[in-house]
């Protein structure tokens, strides 16, 4: 046979294969991105109330807290603990971030409250479907529930798991509960419900919209806004 046929039918073969999985793993993409768009939160504006409940290893009893919440494409996140005591974490963009106290004072948000916030909360609120697919290995283990299990080792030392499921009760407001298993086995589930869409368009808009919700702190809403304005301390 003819050295150059042969090397040309082993490439074709090559090439071939390799379109192939290719293929599948398009396909493989496209399907996850279509599972978690079916369960993560849909539009740009919306608010909601959560509850939250954490495990630390020491501690008798898990620790529990109620809030709500703002999120807006065009201005950040105000996310509100209510109970036991008040606070918020303000989120714009993974440099502008602060924990926000009643009297106003202002914190650069750290550690592992910001690491889930960044890496979690905030991309599933904006439907990051794409960043998901990218770094976990998602199986769908019921209907509207997913496990995400991370594939990046840097990220497996603080990861184990992420557990999403999405219901929708009786009044037909869907009801979104995440588990976040760190690398030691501690759970942080929250409980997000109560989700009420906005249609409004633009900063402006959405910055009205976060002084009509938290009137009694706009600064909160100022801070996203204007977030250079609050970034040295």
């Amino acid at each position: 046979m003819n050295v150059r046929y042969l090397k040309g039918l082993i490439l074709a073969l090559i090439s071939a294969v390799a379109g192939t999985s290719l293929a599948k793993a398009e396909q493989a993409s496209s399907a996850e991105d279509t599972l978690l768009s079916s369960i993560f939160p849909s539009g740009c504006h919306f608010s909601g109330e959560f509850k939250q409940r954490k495990t630390v290893q020491g501690l008798p009893v898990p620790l529990n807290s109620t809030g709500d919440f703002y999120f807006s494409c065009d201005l950040g996140l105000v996310w509100h603990t209510a109970s036991p005591f008040s606070e918020a974490i303000l989120y714009v963009n993974s440099t502008n971030n602060f924990r926000a106290q009643d009297d106003g004072t202002l914190t650069p948000l750290s550690g592992v409250a910001r690491y889930v916030m960044s890496n979690i909360i905030v991309r599933l609120l904006k439907g990051e479907t794409g960043y998901f697919t990218e770094e976990f290995a998602i199986t769908e283990e019921a209907a509207g529930s997913v496990l995400l299990l991370p594939e990046n080792e840097m990220m497996q030392k603080g990861l184990q798991a992420i557990r999403i499921t999405k219901s929708v009760e009786d009044t037909a407001s869907a009801v979104l509960n995440i588990t976040v298993t760190d690398a030691t086995g501690q759970d942080t589930n929250v409980v997000i419900d109560q989700v009420q869409q906005y249609d409004i368009e633009g900063k402006r808009s959405a910055y009205d919209q976060c002084t009509g919700l938290y009137a009694d702190k706009t600064d909160w809403c100022q801070v996203l806004r204007s977030p250079s304005r609050y970034s040295a301390f």
